[in-house]
């Protein structure tokens, strides 16, 4: 690599990130052999007024560039003086993706090798307490006049490259770092590629922290470690925001995507990271409710806003409201007319269900049609009872639980295969506790009613239809 050339670059924009940012300045100084070799340095017209913050930042005003060339008209002797060059800039995925950004807009393709003197610094001169430009040029004592100007934030990021390839005369940091294949070459600034290679390909949450460790970003997902490396790679300005201020990553691990769901929940509404989105506020839910009609029949509706004397469950989609009247109306005979799918009708005419009990026609009476109602009653009370959801475990010994308090989320918890339970309350030996919410209530809700195979073990003495009922099952399911 002894002849190879290093194109060290800097720019100033008019800010806010990645998407929309437009230079002002670009500076490029090429470095061949350890001595500079060609500069260019200009002011850019951004088409757009500079802001009053960035202004006091670095100097130019609207003044400075309204008579500079726009980037279209310096795009080729950019092209020119960094081709055959190695991209070099300090936190390089910033100024090469806004370069690289500026270049697609006017219809061209700019593609570098890219290498970050941030990661660079921290490989060959450990220890410090800052890697920003301006504290590394304070700590190794480098000259660093003109702060955020194009050429003083270049000429001393030149300095300490210069300092950086003696420490490297070989180019070993240096070439491990340019044939890096991985994420690693997407990673945050303040970030080891030692940590990311230790996160796992497994199903929970994960948590961005900025340098005191407080949560910037909670996610979930059912591979960490992909998710994350997603993050590293979109271009959005909030990610790039996100990235900038992350020094660490770790992770709660879940087994089951449904408590990984339940966890992002709970610990987003603890800590109301600094780049989450602010759950949406969960509309008023609709609520399934029986009543007798004048025909003496018990029917089944749906009520949004209205306060209903019996009350048996509650959907935050209508979508999940309208399937589970469907599967009551298959699952015990029942007329579609008087299962709140139908309205304004004589005689059932669903478009899905095809079999009617024969009630909206009087070919049954309303005490034989109220015993199958009575049935699906009880079948919908076991939503409320009180019950574990078994789930996979963080690992194949493992079993996962959720604790359902009355219907309502309560805790969760972990309890290994072989684990023997002499008494159903035992589980309580294992659960953390937790706060139920609307957002886990909407989480459960759909969980409930859409899992086909779901594995419920109830723990008040109720048997539940068509699931496991004892622990011993739980234990082998």
């Amino acid at each position: 690599m002894k002849d190879v050339k290093f194109a060290i670059t800097d720019i100033e924009t008019t800010g806010g990130g990645i998407k929309g940012n437009k230079i002002t300045e670009i500076c490029i100084m090429v470095i061949q052999n350890g001595e500079v070799i060609d500069e260019y340095t200009s002011l850019v017209n951004p088409s757009q007024e500079i802001p009053l913050y960035i202004e006091s930042l670095t100097g130019i005003n609207d003044t400075m560039v309204a008579n500079a060339p726009a980037f279209s008209e310096i795009a080729s002797e950019i092209e020119a003086i960094t081709q055959d060059c190695i991209f070099v800039a300090h936190n390089v995925n910033f100024d090469y993706n806004i370069i690289k950004a500026e270049f697609e807009e006017i219809g061209l393709s700019f593609k570098r090798k890219r290498l970050c003197t941030v990661r660079l610094t921290k490989k060959l001169i450990p220890g410090l307490f800052s890697y920003s430009l301006g504290n590394i040029c304070t700590s190794i004592n480098i000259p660093h006049l003109d702060r955020h100007r194009a050429k003083g934030d270049t000429e001393a990021t030149v300095e300490l490259f210069k300092r950086c390839l003696s420490l490297d005369p070989e180019f070993e940091v240096i070439a491990e770092l340019l044939n890096q294949r991985t994420a690693a070459s997407y990673l945050p600034p303040n970030f080891k590629k030692s940590d990311f290679e230790k996160l796992p390909n497994s199903t929970g949450v994960y948590f961005f922290r900025d340098k005191e460790g407080i949560p910037l970003y909670i996610g979930k997902a059912k591979n960490i470690k992909s998710r994350i490396k997603s993050h590293f790679q979109e271009k959005s300005n909030r990610k790039y925001k996100l990235m900038q201020a992350t020094y660490s990553i770790d992770y709660e691990l879940t087994g089951s995507e449904i408590l990984a769901l339940l966890r992002e929940s709970e610990l987003i509404l603890k800590h109301y990271p600094k780049f989450n989105k602010a759950q949406k506020k969960i509309s008023r839910p609709y609520t399934l409710t029986s009543y007798h009609n004048q025909k003496g029949i018990e029917q089944f509706a749906l009520h949004k806003n209205k306060i209903a004397p019996v009350s048996w469950m509650r959907f935050y989609t209508r979508d999940e409201a309208i399937n589970f009247l469907e599967l009551l109306c298959k699952k015990f005979d029942l007329c579609p007319k008087y299962c709140g799918l139908q309205a304004g009708v004589k005689h059932c005419d669903h478009y899905k269900i095809t079999s009617c009990s024969g009630a909206c026609k009087n070919e049954i009476e309303p005490e034989e049609y109220n015993e199958r109602v009575a049935k699906a009653v009880d079948y919908v009370s076991q939503f409320d009872a009180s019950c574990l959801l078994v789930e996979k475990g963080r690992h194949q010994k493992e079993k996962s639980f959720i604790y359902l308090n009355k219907g309502k989320y309560s805790g969760y918890g972990f309890i290994d295969q072989s684990q023997e339970f002499n008494e159903a309350e035992d589980f309580r030996n294992y659960l953390v506790p937790q706060k139920n919410s609307s957002y886990t209530e909407r989480i459960l809700s759909s969980y409930l009613n859409t899992k086909k195979d779901l594995v419920r073990i109830p723990i008040d003495g109720s048997q539940a239809e068509d699931q496991h009922s004892n622990l011993d099952n739980w234990m082998i399911a």
